[in-house]
């Protein structure tokens, strides 16, 4: 006799990551305002191997948040249809501080390794993006290829019991947001071209404050404003 077994369920395990379309005029801006700014000032911030990373200026953080603001809000609202519950303050919050933005020049043989964000929730937004097809198609290797993106959570099992590795071809005016502890790289590539891409960090804060693009002097500060002290 054969038992007949009965799946009740599985888990909805791991991290949120979400992907969206992002509205023409945020990322016109974006790419406008980039320009402006001076190149390779973000290098010293941040873990990438590209000669020009950007910062953007606290005129143009304030003028972000603002355009920014219901991608938060969906995002979070995902979140919790993701963990299966109700959205409400203030066990939840849609407010944050702002704590970096950055415009990325990528280029060829140019690469981001493996790493973190500080802050709560990180995100990328594809301003230009080269075509790297003929690469990816020639590529024969068993890692995520050429150009691509990886998100890498938990840790390799063999044999294989769980997806650790995530990986997505980037794609013009399109955005992933996600946990900034999730590991994640971009693999370099060799076809001429350039790829822009913009990046931020954020925390959340209490629902009665208001989202702002504060600058915060110190780690100290940082800590201070998370556990509610300012």
């Amino acid at each position: 006799m054969i038992t007949k077994v009965d799946t009740l369920g599985s888990l909805n395990f791991g991290p949120y990551v979400a992907y969206f379309d992002v509205h023409t005029e945020l990322l016109e801006g974006l790419l406008s305002r980039g320009k402006k700014l001076e190149p390779g000032s973000a290098n010293k911030d941040l873990a990438g191997v590209l000669k020009d990373q950007r910062n953007y200026t606290m005129e143009d953080k304030e003028w972000f948040i603002k355009q920014f603001q219901p991608y938060v809000d969906e995002y979070v609202e995902g979140q919790c249809r993701f963990v299966r519950q109700q959205y409400s303050e203030p066990n939840f919050t849609k407010k944050y501080h702002l704590l970096g933005l950055w415009i990325n020049y990528m280029k060829e043989r140019e690469y981001n390794p493996e790493h973190v964000h500080r802050g709560a929730i990180t995100w990328v937004i594809y301003l230009k993006t080269p075509d790297l097809q003929y690469e990816q198609n020639g590529y024969t290797g068993t890692s995520v290829g050429p150009g691509r993106v990886a998100f890498h959570y938990g840790e390799q099992s063999n044999p294989k019991w769980a997806e650790h590795t995530y990986s997505y071809e980037p794609v013009e005016g399109k955005m992933w947001m996600f946990p900034a502890q999730l590991r994640h790289e971009v693999i370099p590539y060799t076809t001429k071209g350039e790829r822009i891409s913009v990046s931020g960090n954020f925390y959340f804060i209490h629902p009665s404050q208001e989202t702002s693009a504060e600058v915060l002097t110190s780690q100290k500060e940082l800590q201070d404003e998370i556990i509610g002290k300012k």
